[in-house]
């Protein structure tokens, strides 16, 4: 198991720091906590392919956690992803 910290500020993004996101590596699947503006990046500074990504848990409802969602979605979209994806 490996945990991949993609965002660590809270509520406002820095120069060096994400809005909150953590992608957990487990048995060849990502399951991603909070989805912070910017973690759809983060995934691909840190080399980390949507192809695995298997869940979304937001942990709480702030839009620091959750702002990310739309565009991670879209992205998604765009690659024409078929695979199923849980939040």
């Amino acid at each position: 198991m490996r945990a991949i910290f993609l965002g660590t500020s809270g509520g406002i993004p820095t120069p060096r720091r994400s809005l909150p996101a953590v992608a957990l590596m487990h048995e060849g699947e990502i399951m991603l906590f909070d989805c912070g503006e910017g973690a759809q990046t983060q995934f691909m500074r840190k080399g980390i392919g949507f192809g695995r990504l298997t869940k979304i848990f937001i942990t709480h409802i702030h839009g620091d956690h959750l702002s990310g969602l739309m565009g991670l979605f879209m992205t998604l979209t765009m690659l024409e992803r078929e695979a199923p994806l849980e939040v």
